[in-house]
């Protein structure tokens, strides 16, 4: 009876472990998408790490019940049989994927990839487009990823960023750019497990942009913003607290106030605030204002 409860478990781990979490972004045309991911995220997150403590509970009864009845001869197979061991997770993605037709870690795998429909877009064109558009807020950057999806070259234009990024070890930007295109990869595959693979994989572009520029300030937002929205139980909030506290003290000893700046003070205090340290989140808020004075959502978070 206690192997089969143990086998029961293990199936769900594994079905949970094959399905990861997605990491909303914070960008205004995606903003309504965020906020629902963030919601569908943490559930999911919860039911796994659910799971996990079932395994772990039936697994410490069953090795007190050995214990007391002198561990039994097939004791070793209740052991090997007690969970998901990497490589079956590893498995069980991988055939969710096969079932697809596409591989984990593949820039070909999810949304934007087998669904692709005849069409004119451009993915050079639009690589360059993309580039060519510095500021981070303007909405035709999200038009011209929408438009790569609906005509299936998202993957395309992916692989184009891969290229540049790979070209450019050292340049930050490229990894920057590279960052903010697996999460294109994100959004496009909803709450399928490839999620959690862009996720990751974004996050990793992030870091490498910032080992070759410590104050490149788009990368260390994204980064930031992007932790921000990892489900609570894994900890990342408090990673992309110090990395905002980090582009505050950057941004003021620069002096040059750029409007992007506005979204650091914004956030952070958003961050303090749902952490329960109002006193600090005002604080940060306060600054933001001092910087910023005719902006209206400070002044309204300040109570002006």
């Amino acid at each position: 009876m206690s192997s089969q409860i143990l086998a029961s478990v293990g199936v769900a781990a594994l079905v949970a472990g094959a399905t990861a979490f997605a990491l909303p972004h914070f960008l205004p045309d995606d903003a309504a998408h965020a906020e629902s991911a963030a919601g569908e995220a943490a559930a999911l997150a919860a039911r796994l790490q659910e799971q996990r403590q079932t395994l772990e509970e039936v697994q410490r009864r069953l090795q007190a019940l050995e214990s007391r009845a002198g561990a039994p001869e097939r004791a070793p197979a209740r052991v090997e049989a007690s969970g998901p061991s990497d490589a079956q997770i590893e498995e069980a993605v991988a055939r969710y994927f096969r079932a697809r037709g596409g591989e984990p870690g593949a820039a070909g795998a999810g949304a934007g990839g087998a669904a692709a429909k005849p069409s004119t877009f451009d993915a050079k064109a639009a690589f360059q487009e993309l580039l060519a558009t510095t500021d981070i807020w303007n909405p035709k950057l999200g038009e011209i990823w929408k438009q790569a999806r609906e005509a299936g070259k998202l993957d395309e234009l992916v692989k184009l960023f891969e290229a540049r990024a790979k070209e450019n070890p050292g340049q930050a930007q490229a990894h920057t750019e590279l960052g903010k295109a697996y999460l294109q990869k994100l959004f496009a595959g909803g709450m399928g497990p490839e999620a959690g693979l862009w996720g990751t994989r974004a996050d990793k572009a992030f870091d490498r942009a910032l080992e070759a520029d410590p104050e490149h300030w788009e990368a260390r937002f994204q980064k930031a913003v992007s932790l921000a929205n990892w489900p609570d139980f894994l900890g990342r909030k408090p990673e992309a607290v110090r990395n905002l506290e980090t582009l505050v003290t950057q941004q003021e000893t620069r002096g040059d106030n750029r409007p992007e700046y506005l979204q650091t003070y914004l956030i952070l205090g958003n961050l303090y605030s749902q952490q329960g340290k109002d006193d600090k989140a005002r604080e940060i808020w306060q600054k933001g204002l001092r910087v910023f004075p005719n902006d209206a959502e400070l002044r309204k978070k300040l109570g002006r």
